[in-house]
C-alpha cells in the first residue's frame, strides 16, 4: 500500500507544485502580459490576485503534506527543490525568471526534477540500476524544455525589454536563437543515439525506440523553427509557433516511457 501511495501521491504533487508556480509566475507577470497583449485571466481581470494567491498557497500546501505523507525523504527532498525554484523563480528579491540564461536552465531542471519524482514514486531502484536511460530521460527533457522556453520568450521581446529582462533573444537576438535551438534540436538525435551506443556497449541492450522516437521528435522541433525564421518580427505569429511545440513536448513524455518500457 506504501507504494501504491507513493506512486500516486508524488506524480499528483509534482502536478500541483507545477500548477502552482504557473500562477504564480501569471502574478508577478500580471502587468507585463498586460504590455504584451496577453489576454490570461488574472492580467485581463477574469481571476482577482485574491483568488490567485489562494490557489498558490492551495496547491503548495497540499503538494507538502502529499509528500510528507509518503515518508519518501528522496520524494520530500525532490518536493522541497521544486518549490524552491517555483518561489525563487518569481520572487522580487531572486527573480530567476529576469536572469540571462538562469531563467531557461531553472526551467529545465524543475521539469527534470519532475521527471525524478516519477521515477522515485515508481521504483528507485530502477533509477540506479539504468543509469544511461536515466540520463538519456533526463537530458531529453532538459533540452526540450530549454527549447520550448527559449521560443516561448521569442514572443515577448518587446515588452521584455521594456520591462529591462535579459533572455537568450533579448541578449543575442531573434536570428541567433533560432540557430541556437536548431543546433540544441540536432544534439538531442545525437545524444540520444551516443547514449544508446553506450548502453549497448555495456550490457548489450539499448533504448533503439527512444534514439529512433526522439530523432523524428527533433526533426519535428527544426521543422517549426524553421518557419519562424519567416516572421521574426510578428510577435503573435511567434506565439503561434510556439504553441505547436506544446502537443510535440507532450507526446516526448510516452515516448521516452515507452522506450524504457521495451527494455
Amino acid at each position: 500500500m506504501a507504494v501504491v501511495g507513493s506512486t500516486l501521491a508524488l506524480p499528483l504533487a509534482s502536478l500541483l507544485i507545477t500548477a502552482g508556480t504557473y500562477i504564480l509566475n501569471d502574478l508577478a507577470d500580471a502587468e507585463l502580459d498586460r504590455a504584451n497583449g496577453k489576454k490570461r485571466p488574472i492580467p485581463s481581470g477574469l481571476v482577482s490576485r485574491r483568488q490567485a494567491w489562494a490557489f498558490v498557497v492551495l496547491t503548495f500546501g497540499t503538494a507538502v503534506l502529499l509528500a510528507i505523507a509518503t515518508f519518501s525523504p528522496v520524494g520530500i527532498a525532490i518536493v522541497a527543490m521544486m518549490l524552491a525554484i517555483g518561489i525563487t523563480y518569481s520572487s522580487p528579491k531572486i527573480a530567476l525568471m529576469k536572469r540571462f540564461v538562469v531563467k531557461t536552465v531553472s526551467i529545465a531542471i524543475f521539469y527534470n526534477l519532475c521527471a525524478l519524482l516519477g521515477m522515485t514514486a515508481y521504483s528507485l531502484d530502477f533509477a540506479m540500476d539504468n543509469p544511461v536511460q536515466v540520463v538519456t530521460i533526463l537530458l531529453t527533457l532538459a533540452i526540450a524544455v530549454f527549447i520550448s522556453s527559449t521560443l516561448n520568450d521569442m514572443g515577448d521581446v518587446d515588452g521584455d525589454k521594456a520591462a529591462g529582462r535579459r533572455t537568450i533573444p533579448i541578449v543575442i537576438g531573434k536570428d541567433n536563437t533560432i540557430k541556437l535551438t536548431m543546433a540544441l534540436a540536432a544534439s538531442i538525435m545525437a545524444a540520444n543515439w551516443i547514449l544508446y551506443g553506450i548502453d549497448v556497449a555495456a550490457d548489450g541492450k539499448g533504448g533503439l525506440v527512444t534514439a529512433i522516437m526522439t530523432s523524428i521528435f527533433a526533426l519535428a522541433i527544426a521543422a517549426i523553427m524553421s518557419k519562424m525564421c519567416k516572421g521574426l518580427r510578428d510577435a503573435e505569429f511567434m506565439r503561434k509557433q510556439h504553441k505547436k511545440l506544446f502537443p510535440l513536448q507532450m507526446g516526448l513524455h510516452p515516448i521516452l516511457i515507452a522506450g524504457v518500457l521495451m527494455l
